[in-house]
């Protein structure tokens, strides 16, 4: 019965988490997407280029030849990513007690290892089959990860381990 009780008492806290952490994986996903595409747009591309390279991911390089849907699939894998990474820091530092709890140095920490992550595993086993971000700009493309991913998912994440911790 006291089990109930505290799984009772303890799902509204739960719910606040993992409504934290989903804001975090928004929060950073929709900053990296708008500056992703007012870079592109910037630089004349279209917006949908830097999403067509993200579907490229599992499409490979016929994704660039897409249109509008390929761009729309690019974006939802892109939130679906930033989504499941912050799940995955809230689930590795609630239990790894030595990974840092503030979310400054966390989303140092995190958003370098996101990228190294990206750039050095998951990219060259995808469809692209190769890093895309080259090491001689990568102290410049690891500051705006962290700046634009890591601090704003580790803020979220931070605040609902605080809040986990109040209720256990």
């Amino acid at each position: 019965m006291n089990t109930q009780v505290e799984a009772l008492r303890s799902a509204p806290s739960a719910n606040i988490a993992l409504r934290d952490v989903l804001i975090g994986g928004v929060a950073g996903g929709l900053i990296d997407f708008l500056f992703a595409t007012v870079s592109a747009v910037r630089g004349g591309a279209s917006w949908m280029r830097p999403w067509k390279g993200v579907a490229g991911g599992l499409l490979g390089r016929p994704a660039l030849e897409g249109g509008v849907g390929t761009a729309v699939a690019g974006i939802a894998l892109h939130f679906f990513i930033c989504i499941a990474a912050a799940s995955l820091l809230y689930f590795i530092t609630k239990h790894v007690k030595w990974v840092p709890r503030q979310w400054l140095i966390l989303g140092v920490l995190y958003g370098v290892a996101l990228l190294a992550v990206m750039n050095y595993v998951i990219l060259p086993l995808s469809a692209i089959g190769r890093g895309i971000y080259p090491l001689n700009g990568m102290l410049l493309t690891a500051f705006m990860h962290v700046l634009l991913v890591g601090w704003p998912t580790a803020f979220f994440v931070s605040r609902a381990l605080k809040r986990g911790t109040a209720a256990g």
